[in-house]
């Protein structure tokens, strides 16, 4: 195999990759919102802020949590605890967990003392309650200072949520990688031998390839600037409610709601319901980007099956692959595979580029080479 075969080899794989990769990530945006995985996961951050024991979860008191008047509202039962909140204010989590506590009064969260008389009621190793105690205790009774330091203390708990959810997101997209794999015979050897032995297929993807490297990134190759610009308002929207959010307990929870703020708290109400519309209105719109997104994509993995690439299992050609004398050879090129698309779309993105590069000087050498001779 000449050194221009070897690279065409490589980017028709490179571009295989770089397809099925951007497939296994549509999927797994598909399943993540199917079933509300960021709100699984703050269920079971909520869980571990409430349980005495890290190695049990308490997740009954999390499902009480969020069926609060404070949190229900936010998002819906669905099947399978699904659609469920998926981002909430420190607030509002304080609100949600305090008002399950006994002895919760509607002006409970008036006074910074009250806060702690409830905080005190939890369970007596939750981290929530020390925390809160603790923030109670350097409020020193000024109740902003409290919400402020709150804040502080909740980033923290999102940030490590956001991690544990990124982990379990990566643990996921191998999984679907290698199911991907297995259900569609991407079986690596058999690719290249078939890009190695087809001159009109080799051609084809290599056309493809080199049109994708054109693309300054994966951005712009897919042309993601609507569902970037569906996200980026959406989670303005969310900023903007948690901002209103902050507007209505100023105005309408403060210890005595005098006539003369009467105004200001029925405003500040009007502000809260209009941003959390509008929150749900961008949420709606991100998810119709995202599916048209997923069109793209498809359209990517489509323009593969036309060059004529064998993808696929046969009737009987599972069994008979794995049974055979080359079934060794069968299990490496699919575990190759799965490990290749497991690497992510980026990943292959910048390979093909590379590859695109070099093979376009490797191409024009050998032109000027054959034309000398």
């Amino acid at each position: 195999m000449d050194f221009l075969l070897a690279l065409d080899v490589l980017l028709g794989l490179s571009l295989i990759y770089l397809v099925f990769a951007l497939a296994v990530t549509s999927i797994n945006e598909f399943i993540a919102a199917a079933l509300s995985s960021r709100a699984r996961w703050l269920r079971r951050g909520i869980a571990s802020l409430l349980s005495e024991n890290p190695q049990s979860l308490d997740m009954e008191r999390a499902d009480e949590v969020l069926d609060s008047p404070f949190l229900s509202h936010l998002g819906t039962r669905g099947v399978w605890k699904t659609f469920r909140v998926s981002y909430v204010s420190a607030w509002q989590l304080t609100q949600g967990v305090l008002s399950r506590v006994q002895g919760f009064k509607e002006d409970a969260f008036a006074r910074v003392g009250d806060i702690r008389a409830l905080a005190e009621q939890l369970p007596a190793n939750a981290p929530m309650r020390s925390a809160l105690i603790d923030l109670c205790a350097r409020a020193n009774g000024d109740l902003e200072k409290f919400q402020v330091m709150l804040d502080d203390w909740f980033k923290t708990f999102e940030d490590q949520l956001t991690a544990w959810y990124r982990q379990k997101t990566q643990y996921v997209l191998v999984g679907i990688s290698f199911f991907v794999v297995l259900t569609m015979n991407v079986d690596t050897i058999d690719l290249a031998r078939q890009l190695s032995a087809d001159p009109r297929l080799r051609a084809q993807l290599v056309e493809q390839a080199m049109k994708v490297a054109e693309a300054s990134d994966l951005a712009a190759l897919l042309d993601t600037a609507g569902r970037d610009r569906a996200r980026r308002e959406h989670e303005e929207a969310v900023k903007s409610r948690d901002e209103a959010e902050k507007g209505f307990r100023s105005a309408c929870q403060a210890p005595e709601v005098e006539k003369a703020r009467a105004q200001a708290c029925a405003d500040a109400t009007r502000r809260h319901d209009e941003a959390q519309r509008e929150e749900v209105v961008n949420r709606a719109a991100l998810a119709a980007e995202q599916r048209t997104l997923d069109s793209r994509v498809k359209e990517r993995a489509d323009a593969l099956s036309a060059s004529g690439l064998m993808i696929g299992w046969k009737s009987g050609e599972f069994g008979q692959a794995l049974a055979g004398e080359n079934g060794l050879a069968k299990l490496v090129g699919l575990l190759l595979s799965g490990f290749a698309i497991a690497l992510g779309a980026p990943f292959w993105f910048n390979v093909l580029k590379s590859v695109a590069s070099v093979r376009s000087v490797g191409a024009n050498v050998k032109e000027k080479a054959s034309s000398a001779g």
